[in-house]
């Protein structure tokens, strides 16, 4: 230094002629400590390097180039960290740069515009705008919200509410409440969908499905659904599947292809084929076509084309049957119709009806009332009342009663205006013979009645009428005084538009 000896002999006072001046102008001294440090805050210039240094407080303005090894730093404003490792960062914004490694930090606010390669441990994201261009490959997110993930793959999600967005593959995940708006071209292979809304499956495999609602959409292959109650809405199509259990309230336009139904109630089945009903109750509708089914109970309205192969027909009423075989008929009414072939006849009844032919048949026991233009070739006839043989043999005939009785009725007739006639009887083979008319009422209106005769069964001669009418609760006996082949009862009102209820009764008695 210049002029030292001049000011001071002494080398160990030079540090009180070392000074710097601060904004005002004013010289201030520098001072150090014992090892030579100094102990007062720089305020300006440049220190080019600093080794093993510590700076306890101030402002540094740039660091460039310099490696902070141990300490605090309370404030960075406008700095580029390009290597190192933070311990612990506190109240501070980095606004930009790269940090390669996070370990053990906090980061309570602020917004980090890229992440590569770093794993968040602990802590809240608080308002994550944007995630564009990431790739998250390990770790937990607890709680995103308002986030958009354009890419890559999330490998857990546990607990999170997604509100937005589009999810392009989920694979072994479960999805434990929210709603999923849409879904399209994805793989659900396990858990549970509590609610799905408003939503269009295209495409997958849905392993089980408990409590849902499906309001509308095309489930197209649903190959089995075991133990399942769907309670309301619309399957529009069902091809091979199996449903063991369940309630389906209404199948409209559907076509079931195989499997069991095991109840069916007030159901519309428009199509197709029923391969087997057990114990089923159908209430209405018309059955296409069945083939190898029993049906145990019930009412069919009508049967068109059908074969009935097996089993027994408790009722039939106003059918046509064109073809086949009935094996029995117990306790049945055939009130019109032709039997084209009837093999035999075991054990049965016909108590009333006309069978306009009969060939080839064995009739083992009951009573024919009335048989007309009929041949029959072999067998027994155990009685014969009131009948005509035209022609034939009687290969042994036990007894032959002149005295023989017949009886019909005809109960419970509405009379008309003009006269209307009962079935002609035979009456040539009557010694004697009349008509039996009793007036039921109610009320008070009259009946009139006459006989009828005639030689050939089409035209008819009025041979007896009654005088005055039978009143209600009277009766009256009309007996013919002509004798023809047929003869017949006619029955009217005795004033128009007034009509009464008769019963009518024939007895024949042979010479």
């Amino acid at each position: 230094m210049p002029n030292f000896s001049s000011f001071n002999p002494n080398p160990d006072n030079l540090r009180t002629l070392i000074f710097g001046k601060d904004s005002t102008n004013t010289a201030q001294a520098l001072a150090t400590d014992t090892a030579g440090h100094i102990v007062n805050i720089m305020l300006d210039g440049t220190i080019s390097n600093l080794m093993g240094v510590t700076i306890t407080a101030g402002t540094i303005t740039s660091v460039l180039g310099a490696t902070i090894t141990a300490g605090t730093i309370n404030s960075v404003l406008g700095a580029t960290i390009t290597a190192g490792t933070i311990n612990s960062v506190l109240g501070a914004t980095i606004t930009a740069g790269t940090i390669t490694s996070v370990l053990g930090t906090t980061i309570t606010a602020g917004t980090i515009n890229s992440v590569l390669g770093a794993t968040i441990t602990a802590g809240t994201l608080d308002v994550v705008n944007s995630v564009l261009g990431a790739t998250i490959t390990a770790g937990t997110i607890n709680s995103v919200l308002g986030a958009t993930i354009t890419a890559g793959t999330i490998t857990s999600v546990l607990g999170t509410t997604i509100t937005a967005g589009t999810i392009n593959s989920v694979l072994g995940a479960t999805i434990t409440a929210g709603t999923i708006n849409s879904v399209l071209g994805a793989t659900i292979t396990a858990g549970t969908i509590n609610s799905v809304l408003g939503a269009t499956i295209t495409a997958g495999t849905i392993n089980s499905v408990l409590g849902a609602t499906i309001t509308a959409g095309t489930l197209d292959v649903v190959n089995s659904v075991l133990g399942a109650t769907i309670t309301a809405g619309t399957i529009n199509s069902v091809l091979g599947a199996t449903i063991t259990a369940g309630t389906i309230n209404s199948v409209l336009g559907a076509t079931i292809t195989a499997g069991t139904i095991t109840s069916v109630l007030g159901t519309t089945i428009t199509a197709g084929t029923i391969n087997s009903v057990l114990g089923a109750t159908i209430t209405a509708g018309t059955i296409n076509s069945v083939l190898g089914a029993t049906i145990t109970a019930g009412t069919i309205n009508s049967v068109l084309g059908a074969t009935i192969t097996a089993g027994t027909i408790t009722s039939v009423l106003g059918t046509t049957i064109t073809a086949g075989t009935i094996n029995s008929v117990l306790g049945a009414t055939i009130t019109a119709g032709t039997l084209d072939v009837v093999n035999s006849v075991l054990g049965a009844t016909i108590t009333a009806g006309t069978i306009n032919s009969v060939l080839g048949a064995t009739i083992t026991a009951g009573t024919i009332n009335s048989v007309l233009g009929a041949t029959i070739t072999a067998g027994t006839i155990n009685s014969v009342l009131g009948a005509t043989i035209t022609a034939g043999t009687l290969n042994s005939v036990t007894s032959i009663s002149q005295k023989s009785f017949q009886e019909t009725s005809s109960l419970n007739i509405v009379t008309a205006d003009a006269y209307t006639a009962l079935p002609s009887v035979t009456t040539s083979v009557f010694g004697t013979y009349s008509f039996f008319v009793y007036n039921k009422g109610p009320g008070t209106n009259a009946a009139d009645a006459r006989v009828e005769i005639s030689a050939n069964g089409t035209n008819w001669y009025a041979d007896v009428d009654t005088v005055t009418g039978v009143a209600v609760g009277s009766v009256d006996v009309l007996v013919p005084q002509r004798f023809l082949k047929y003869t017949r009862l006619a029955y009217r009102s005795s004033a128009t538009g007034l009509p009464t209820t008769i019963d009518a009764y024939f007895n024949g008695q042979g010479t």
